[in-house]
């Protein structure tokens, strides 16, 4: 409680501690603590998470008067308050930049205290360095520990597109989705978000990697990468078994077919219920080799194998068929991210930021939820918790001193150290 005197952090049983005057060098006015040993010797020390006043020294919530002690709590060793980090959080969860985040809190912190011009917020280093500090800790309550029983895979591509005369694209990164229902296709929810320079089977394999268990459907695109990553991870039985492909991309892709050759209604109406049951599909089947034209037969026979296994087991898993809601939540993704696609190098800090987006997209980005599991960490580490930014820096090459990020793909590193598309060759932003 606010009122509690705290413990001597140096592990003196026998020492008397007292309030000791108002703290006020470093920013925000703390509450500053005395240790006294019984021969007269003392030292002085802030609480683990120290109380500080409010500009107005009154709570916002009762407008009653705050003493030092009683204010609200900024870990030992930082200059904002828990919630100001907290509430920092969720702004870069819901699009803010971390730029205008730092910029935000620094207002809330601040005010028109005299302070405020002589530590302007010049960009967003300090919410970045919040990022690799706190997201894993307020994340942790939504953490998933399996993959879900009905898993549903689909990835989104940023490109860098080109400028100049020659309109080229290269792409930049991908991220790779997964959504997740019980076993009776109920209670969906976004179930992990992740960034790779690629979008192949390794890169699906390590995104399978991270989580145990053996999902009783998998639902997703018939794209190579991922197959190949269900393969190598849960075996070709699997595969064939519990594979389920898009249906709404299958129809779609089949009613395009469709809509391009001359076809007889009554071909149209069995495609309509094709890939609800094993008897329509043979229906339609046949009668697209008896009289379909050539592009529906070939489409039949690229897909047809496995619209037969899956409308063979159709009835007997979960209904869920399609990707709908992945694409949904990944459509807010590339509008949360928008213009700044480019500005994102650093594998690591991107992954945490979609972890942010995750908890956004779950309405888990409760502030207060935010604070109290920032204040339980910081306790629990006696207000000097491991800084982790410093280990998801990028690094600069030691071969011919440029920097290689982690997060685009070789096609785009190698685009910007060529000098290509000029004005993308800035130094890094610190929303790498």
């Amino acid at each position: 409680m606010a009122g509690e005197v705290p413990v001597c952090p140096r592990g003196h049983p026998e020492g008397r501690v007292v309030r000791d005057g108002i703290q006020k060098d470093g920013g925000r006015p703390r509450q500053r603590w005395r240790c006294i040993l019984p021969g007269g010797e003392f030292h002085r020390f802030l609480g683990v998470v120290s109380r500080t006043r409010t500009s107005l020294e009154t709570c916002v919530e009762c407008e009653n008067h705050i003493a030092a002690y009683e204010g609200p709590a900024a870990p030992a060793q930082f200059e904002y308050l828990i919630r100001e980090i907290a509430g920092a959080l969720v702004d870069v969860g819901r699009g803010s930049s971390y730029t205008d985040a730092a910029r935000r809190v620094h207002m809330q912190a601040m005010g028109n205290s005299p302070l405020k011009l002589k530590h302007e917020v010049k960009n967003g280093q300090t919410v970045a360095e919040w990022m690799a500090d706190f997201v894993p800790v307020v994340a942790a309550p939504q953490a998933q520990e399996s993959w879900p029983e009905v898993l549903v895979l689909d990835s989104l591509w940023f490109w860098w597109r080109g400028t100049g005369e020659i309109k080229t694209s290269t792409p930049l990164y991908s991220v790779l989705a997964a959504y997740g229902y019980d076993r009776e296709g109920k209670n969906g929810r976004l179930w992990r978000l992740e960034a790779h320079p690629a979008q192949n089977a390794a890169a699906w394999c390590e995104f399978f990697s991270h989580l145990p268990g053996e999902p009783m459907s998998i639902v997703a695109d018939e794209d190579a990468a991922i197959r190949g990553a269900i393969i190598a991870r849960w075996g070709a039985d699997f595969w064939r078994e519990r594979y389920h492909s898009c249906e709404y991309h299958l129809y779609a892709s089949g009613s395009q077919v469709l809509s391009r050759t001359a076809v007889a209604s009554e071909l149209r109406g069995l495609f309509h219920n094709a890939l609800t049951s094993r008897e329509a599909w043979d229906s339609f089947e046949t009668a697209v080799k008896t009289t379909g034209p050539l592009p529906l037969q070939t489409w039949v026979l690229i897909h047809g194998e496995q619209v037969r296994r899956q409308t063979t087991r159709r009835s007997s898993i979960p209904p869920v068929y399609s990707n709908g809601a992945l694409e949904n939540a990944l459509t807010r993704v590339r509008t949360i991210i928008g213009e700044r696609e480019f500005s994102y190098r650093n594998r690591a800090r991107l992954n945490l930021l979609l972890e942010l987006f995750r908890l956004a997209l779950l309405r888990a980005d409760n502030p207060s939820d935010y604070a109290t599991a920032i204040r339980a960490h910081l306790i629990k580490h006696q207000g000097h918790p491991k800084r982790s930014y410093r280990e998801i820096y990028d690094h600069q090459s030691n071969d011919n001193g440029t920097r290689t990020n982690s997060l685009w793909s070789p096609a785009a590193q190698l685009r910007l150290h060529t000098g290509s598309d000029q004005k993308h060759t800035d130094p890094i932003s610190l929303e790498s």
